[in-house]
C-alpha cells in the first residue's frame, strides 16, 4: 500500500479503513475512531463485524449501504459504508469510507462518486499519466497551479516541466524504486511563469502487476522558496547593517550569555568576537561588583515593555580601561512573541563624561573660591575685634545643622532644598556685614552701651541689608545674595515682633534670618567678647530655650534642642582649631 496515499487518507475528516486481499483490515484513520465512538482495540476485536458490514467487493466495483455500528458503550448508530475496490503495486485493496447516514440512497450515490474521484478533492495538485507522458487525469488544483481553464485539454507531461533533465531524472528514479519523494523540481505555467514544487510520484500497475503509468502529487513551494530567498537577502542586509552601524551592539541570551556582537563593539572595547561569544556579559564588561548586573537589567527590560535605557554606564575594555556609555537595552522576540534574546546598543560617552567631570571639578573649585572670598570679605567687618576669632565659621556650621534638621519636617521639606542650604550657609557669614559702617569706639566699647549708642549699633542691620540688596540687583538673577540680604536685614528681628529694624513678627521674618538668629545668639553667648566672658554651653542652651516663642521661632528652637550636642562639638572643634594649646580649658567647660 502506497505510503503517500495512507498519509493523505489519515488527514481526511471522514472515517476510512482499508481491507487487503486476505480480507484483513490493514489500516484505519483517527477520524474512523472519532466518528464511530470506538477505540483501537474495538476495531481489532470487531474486525469480522466490519467485514460483514462491508460485504463482498469485486475489482473496480464500488458499492455503499447503511449499517448499524455500536459505539464503545454499546449504543448502536446508523452509518453509511461506501467501498471501492482498487489495485496496488502487487495486490488489490478495498477502500471503505464510514460516514453518518443522512439521506439514504441519495447519499450513498454521492459517496460512490466521491470515492471514484478521491484525489480530485485534494487541495494539492494531483495528476495521473501513462508511460507515454499523456496526462490521463488531473484534479482542479493542478489546473489552478498551471493557470489552465477547467475544460482546457491537458498537455503532455513533458510540456509542464521547465527543465527536461528533471523529468528524465524522475522517470529514472521511478523505474528503480517505484517511488520518489519530495523531489524539488520546476514547472512552467501557461503564462510561462516558473513554479517551484516538491514532486512525489509513485508507479501505477494493473491487476497483473504491469506498470501502466504513475501518479504525481505536487506541493507548491514557490512562495516558501521565494520567502527563503528574501529572508537570506534580508539576513545579509541585516548583517551588513549590524556590522556597519556606528554603535556597539551586543546580543545576549535570556541568561546574560553573549551570543553575538558587531564590528563596532569589537573596535570600541578591544575584544575579538570569538573571544567573548559564549561568555557571561558581567564577566566581560562589569567594572565592579556594585555595577548593575545584566540579570537585573533584563528584569527591568521585561517590566518596561521590552526596553530600558541607562546613561553614563561604566564598561571594562580589553586593555583594562573604563569607558562610559549610553546604553539602550531591547528585548528580541520570535514570531510567536517569545523573548529569545536581548540587544544592548551603546554609544561611547567617555569624552563627554570626562569633560563633565572636569567641568564639575572646575565648578566646585569656583564655588570654593567664591566661598573663601565671601568669608574673607565678611571677616573685614570683624578684623577690628580680635575676640571674634572663628565666629563666622561657627555661625556657618550652626546654621547648616539647623537647616538640615528643619528640612526633615514635612512643613519645610519642599522649601529647604540642598541648593537652599548651600546658599544659606554661604550667605550666613554676611549677617553682620553692615558693621563695617559702625565706628570702632562703639564696636570695641568694654562697658554697657547707652541707648543712643545702641541705636547706632542697630543701624548695622539696615546698612548691611541695603548694601547686599544693591549688589543683588546688579547680579540680575536670584543668587545666594538674595538670602544674604534677608539675613542681614532681619537676623535681629524677634518672633514676638520686638526686634529691629522693621519690627517684623512670626513668619513675616524670612526663614533664613530665623535660623541665623539662633546660631548667632548661641555663638555670642558661648564666646568671649571685650565686654563679657563666655557662658558654658548648658547655660547658653537654657537661655535660648527660654526664649522659645518670644525671641525665636518655636520650630527652630525644637530642632536646636535636638541638636545641642552637635552645637557643642562644633564650638569645641572651632575653638581648638583657633587655640589648639587650650584643649584643657575647652574640656573644662563641658
Amino acid at each position: 500500500m502506497n505510503e503517500i496515499l495512507l498519509k493523505i487518507i489519515d488527514e481526511f475528516a471522514d472515517g476510512f479503513f482499508i481491507v487487503n486481499a486476505d480480507r484483513r483490515i490493514v489500516f484505519w484513520n483517527d477520524a474512523l475512531l472519532k466518528s464511530t465512538g470506538l477505540c483501537t482495540t474495538d476495531v481489532i476485536a470487531r474486525e469480522s463485524e466490519f467485514l460483514t458490514a462491508l460485504g463482498p467487493a469485486e475489482q473496480g466495483a464500488a458499492r455503499d449501504h447503511d449499517v448499524l455500528i455500536a459505539d464503545h458503550g454499546g449504543t448502536p448508530r446508523l452509518f453509511t459504508i461506501s467501498s471501492l475496490s482498487m489495485g496496488g503495486n502487487h495486490e488489490s485493496y478495498i477502500l471503505a469510507r464510514v460516514t453518518s447516514a443522512r439521506t439514504g440512497t441519495g447519499e450513498a450515490g454521492r459517496s460512490q462518486r466521491e470515492l471514484e474521484n478521491l484525489f480530485r478533492n485534494i487541495g494539492d495538485p494531483l495528476i495521473s499519466a501513462d508511460l507515454s507522458g499523456t496526462i490521463t487525469l488531473a484534479n482542479p488544483a493542478f489546473r489552478d497551479l498551471l493557470g489552465m481553464d477547467p475544460g482546457e485539454e491537458l498537455p503532455n507531461i513533458s510540456a509542464i516541466y521547465a527543465h527536461m533533465p528533471e523529468l528524465e531524472d524522475k522517470i529514472l528514479r521511478l523505474a528503480e524504486s517505484d517511488m520518489v519523494y519530495n523531489l524539488e523540481t520546476h514547472l512552467s505555467t501557461r503564462a510561462h511563469q516558473p513554479r517551484r514544487v516538491l514532486d512525489t510520484s509513485w508507479v501505477v500497475r494493473d491487476e497483473r502487476g504491469t506498470v501502466t503509468g504513475y501518479t504525481t502529487h505536487f506541493k507548491d513551494v514557490t512562495y516558501v522558496k521565494n520567502l527563503e530567498a528574501r529572508l537570506k537577502i534580508s539576513e545579509r542586509n541585516y548583517m551588513l547593517l549590524f556590522d556597519t552601524i556606528l554603535s556597539s551592539i551586543i546580543i545576549v541570551d535570556p541568561l546574560g550569555g553573549i551570543v553575538n556582537c558587531n564590528y563596532y563593539a569589537e573596535k570600541m572595547y578591544g575584544y575579538r568576537r570569538d573571544d567573548i561569544v559564549g561568555r557571561d556579559f558581567n564577566e566581560v564588561f562589569q567594572v565592579h561588583k556594585k555595577s548593575i548586573p545584566i540579570a537585573q537589567i533584563i528584569t527591568l527590560v521585561n517590566r518596561n515593555k521590552g526596553r530600558h535605557v541607562e546613561t553614563d554606564v561604566p564598561r571594562r575594555c580589553a586593555d583594562g580601561t573604563i569607558k562610559f556609555t549610553y546604553a539602550s537595552y531591547s528585548a528580541l522576540t520570535s514570531t510567536t512573541g517569545e523573548i529569545i534574546a536581548y540587544s544592548i546598543m551603546e554609544r561611547d560617552l567617555t569624552d563627554r563624561v570626562r569633560l563633565e567631570k572636569k567641568l564639575q571639578a572646575s565648578f566646585h573649585q569656583i564655588k570654593d573660591t567664591q566661598s573663601a572670598a565671601i568669608l574673607g570679605f565678611a571677616k573685614l567687618t570683624e578684623y577690628r575685634d580680635m575676640d571674634t576669632g572663628k565666629h563666622l565659621e561657627r555661625i556657618r556650621e550652626y546654621t547648616r545643622v539647623l537647616a538640615i534638621a528643619l528640612a526633615r519636617l514635612p512643613k519645610y521639606a519642599g522649601y529647604i532644598t540642598p541648593d537652599y542650604i548651600e546658599d544659606l550657609c554661604l550667605s550666613s557669614v554676611l549677617h553682620d556685614v553692615g558693621k563695617i559702617g559702625v565706628e570702632d569706639a562703639l564696636l570695641l566699647k568694654p562697658g554697657k552701651l547707652t541707648p543712643e549708642e545702641f541705636e547706632k549699633i542697630k543701624r548695622h542691620a539696615t546698612l548691611g541689608g541695603e548694601a547686599l540688596r544693591a549688589v543683588d540687583l546688579e547680579v540680575k538673577l536670584e543668587s545666594f545674595l538674595t538670602i544674604g540680604k534677608e539675613v542681614a536685614f532681619s537676623h535681629h528681628e524677634r518672633w514676638d515682633g520686638g526686634g529691629y529694624p522693621a519690627g517684623r513678627k512670626g513668619e513675616q521674618i524670612p526663614l533664613s534670618a530665623r535660623l541665623v538668629a539662633v546660631a548667632d545668639v548661641y555663638d555670642a553667648l558661648t564666646s568671649k567678647r571685650s565686654y563679657k566672658n563666655a557662658l558654658p554651653h548648658d547655660e547658653a542652651v537654657k537661655i535660648i530655650v527660654g526664649e522659645r516663642g518670644t525671641h525665636f521661632d518655636p520650630d527652630v528652637i525644637d530642632v536646636f534642642v535636638a541638636n545641642t550636642e552637635t552645637f557643642q562639638r562644633i564650638q569645641m572643634l572651632e575653638s581648638f582649631k583657633e587655640h589648639p594649646e587650650s584643649i584643657d580649658d575647652i574640656l573644662a567647660t563641658r
